[in-house]
């Protein structure tokens, strides 16, 4: 799956989503740092990639049905936690796997990622479905 990390997300994630098979940029290998949400969303739609990032509600605004967009190739937000120098490999790891599990069915579809005691969970939030966690992962 093509993965774009957000400035957010710090580039040492890179090989831990790579060992999953995932071509994975971040957005400072396409634009200087500061670049307006709206221009990274629409460089994940350009290249068909997936967006990965903290700042969610910045890009939520971009997808359907909010906006008039009928495509773009999923956005994960890592909602509600920090990443550390401590916890990003975990992070990655529990995307890497839930990514290559997916595969291109997160297309037009968001997804919120949260800390619950010591998991992560990634849940659906548009659209909505009956199953909304779909997937929980150890630290």
């Amino acid at each position: 799956m093509k993965v774009l990390l957000d400035e957010n997300i710090t580039q040492k994630s890179i090989p831990v989503l790579e060992k999953y098979g995932h071509d994975v940029i971040h957005v400072l290998n396409r634009f200087p740092a500061g670049k307006s949400d709206e221009d990274v969303f629409m460089l994940a739609i350009k290249e068909e990639r997936a967006l990965i990032t903290l700042n969610g509600k910045d890009f939520i605004v971009f997808i359907p049905p909010r906006n008039g967009l009928t495509l773009h190739y999923g956005l994960i937000w890592l909602r509600g936690f920090q990443v550390t120098n401590k916890s990003y490999e975990g992070v990655m790891d529990t995307i890497g796997n839930f990514l290559k599990s997916k595969g291109d069915s997160i297309k037009n579809t968001y997804y919120a990622m949260k800390k619950k005691d010591n998991t992560y969970e990634i849940i659906q939030r548009f659209p909505k479905t009956e199953k909304m966690i779909v997937e929980i992962s150890s630290i």
